[in-house]
């Protein structure tokens, strides 16, 4: 979305705020936001390079949970949310605003440090990074960066609304070696604070009416659709204080469990890892464990050389970060088997010597997946 959409919408978000009496920072948010929804639901794992939304882990989260808090410190609400991890024995990630950090905030960096949680960077004065000139963006990065050092190594970059390009992901990866950090799931917190737990439509459409007045709920549809992963609050809001418990016991009695953001075994993309996918080469099924309840097996289909780690399918196969798959048959059509789709990251199977490009068929079996070809990487 461009600047000028971007100012549209945030214009027609304040006509329809004229009620409740909106001021330009919040049809703004409201707008940005709006925007890094769009791109968490319609964005491709394989597009994530220059996004600020989304993560290289996309899926495979074993009902794990990673919460993350932004636009803290705040000498009220995060101890409250403090108090709360700390009677779960939960471990989190504030990613913080360095303005916030002041002589009466210090004493809550410290606690979030002593309490084993990870302090993260979110800028300094939360502006939207990608209407800022570099040397803005390089400013804004510094600026906590530096308060964040003199605590804890700085590992993690979060832009404020998720919104990132490509010059401003280099300048965080590249000049400050961070690992910019999106998210799976958006309680909209941000919407519900305001109005005491009313999430309206004019100011974030994406809401179901039917949650409208139940955050909890919210982000549980949205966490079960995942099957875990990277969840957005904010623990400057006293709302979100005080429903996180609520939230946290919806989440275990569904079976859920918390990790942090440096759980490579959830989050290895994210942690730079490259675990074994679809397609690596292999000995046996001992070298084809992808984790997240999507193991695989170490196959030599009929006239192969080399074998390789596939996964049975019918229709479908998931996808993870840069590497996408395609159900397709191996074996005459008795089964079906997932490959790499062919892609410009790959050379278009040329990466692989064990691989050769051809358009196949998708393999359906008993799914209800629609008849489909694709350019796929299938054995030699």
């Amino acid at each position: 979305m461009g600047n000028r959409t971007r100012s549209t919408l945030a214009t027609a978000l304040c006509l329809a705020f004229a009620t409740t009496g909106c001021s330009d920072h919040e049809a703004e948010e409201a707008a940005a936001f709006s925007e890094a929804f769009d791109e968490l639901e319609e964005g491709k794992a394989d597009d994530n390079g220059c996004s600020g939304v989304l993560t290289p882990d996309r899926s495979g989260f074993n009902r794990k949970i990673a919460l993350t808090f932004d636009d803290g410190p705040n000498t009220t609400s995060t101890p409250q949310v403090l108090d709360t991890l700390a009677a779960e024995g939960i471990k989190a990630t504030f990613f913080i605003n360095g303005n916030r950090v002041n002589d009466s905030t210090r004493p809550v960096l410290q606690r979030i440090i002593d309490e084993g949680h990870i302090l993260a960077n979110h800028s300094h004065q939360h502006k939207n990074l990608s209407q800022q000139s570099l040397s803005t963006v390089r400013d804004q990065v510094d600026r906590t960066h530096r308060i964040i050092e003199g605590l804890q190594t700085p590992k993690y970059f979060r832009f404020p609304y998720g919104a990132s390009t490509c010059n401003t992901a280099s300048v965080v990866r590249d000049e400050f070696e961070q690992i910019i950090t999106g998210w799976n799931v958006d309680s909209g917190d941000w919407c519900y604070a305001p109005d005491n737990g009313h999430c309206p439509a004019s100011r974030f459409r994406h809401v179901p009416d039917s949650f409208r007045s139940d955050m909890g709920a919210w982000t549980m549809q949205q966490v079960r659709s995942k099957g875990g992963g990277i969840v957005l609050f904010h623990d400057i809001h006293q709302f979100t204080a005080d429903a996180l418990p609520g939230i946290i016991d919806s989440m275990r009695a569904e079976g859920y469990s918390f990790t942090n953001l440096d759980d490579t075994s959830v989050f290895p993309l994210l942690n730079g890892e490259t675990p074994p996918w679809v397609g690596h080469t292999c000995d046996g099924d001992d070298d084809c464990v992808f984790g997240g309840g999507h193991d695989g097996v170490c196959a030599l289909p009929e006239g192969a050389s080399t074998p390789f780690c596939t996964l049975e399918c019918e229709g479908f196969c998931p996808d993870r970060g840069t590497e996408t798959t395609f159900c397709v048959s191996l074996d005459g059509g008795d089964s079906g088997a997932c490959v790499l789709q062919a892609k410009a990251s790959n050379g278009n199977c040329d990466a692989y010597d064990h691989f050769v490009m051809e358009e196949r068929e998708r393999y359906i079996g008993n799914s209800s997946a629609s008849a489909s070809t694709a350019r796929v990487c299938v054995p030699r």
